[in-house]
């Protein structure tokens, strides 16, 4: 197992920044991180061009809350949405709540990039709770979508897929 001191190894992201979590932890969260401790491929550090360090810092918080009691990682995967800690359920909602789209977006792809399954569950749950109730120009709202349709395309769509609109 690559370390960089005792059980610990260091995260560099895209910009530079360093995080040095257990490994533990880390292996126990992500299933890529794990793999390339098992492997030994870190060599100390290991580096996650994909993440910038803003993201991962947040990564790493969610992964320390969720993962560092190995009976708290196996409850996670039991029931990723309940944990029944409601100090957890509190951190998760935490968490997400309040975060601009972008970084939400990002955290989404860090998780899945990282595959930190929790992470990418709880960033899919967010974004879906953001759709729920919204009609299609309500969601382009929201997501900064822009309809690259002519009305004409649109309303020939409408008519076609009249049964999903409902």
């Amino acid at each position: 197992m690559a370390t960089s001191s005792g059980n610990t190894v260091t995260l560099r992201s895209s910009d530079g920044e360093e995080f040095v979590v257990q490994a533990d932890t880390i292996a126990a969260a992500s299933a890529l991180i794990k793999h390339m401790l098992e492997e030994d491929r870190a060599g100390g550090v290991i580096p996650l061009p994909q993440v910038t360090g803003r993201i991962l810092a947040r990564v790493v918080d969610y992964c320390n809350r969720h993962y560092a009691d190995a009976d708290a990682d196996a409850a996670a995967y039991a029931n990723p949405f309940s944990s029944g800690d409601p100090d957890l359920e509190r951190f998760d909602t935490d968490f997400v709540s309040g975060i601009d789209q972008d970084t939400l977006f990002l955290l989404l792809l860090a998780a899945k990039d990282l595959d930190v399954q929790g992470l990418l569950d709880l960033a899919c749950k967010t974004v879906a709770d953001q759709m729920r109730g919204k009609t299609v120009e309500g969601m382009r709202a929201h997501f900064g979508i822009v309809n690259d349709y002519t009305p004409e395309e649109e309303a020939a769509l409408r008519r076609e897929l009249s049964w999903a609109l409902e």
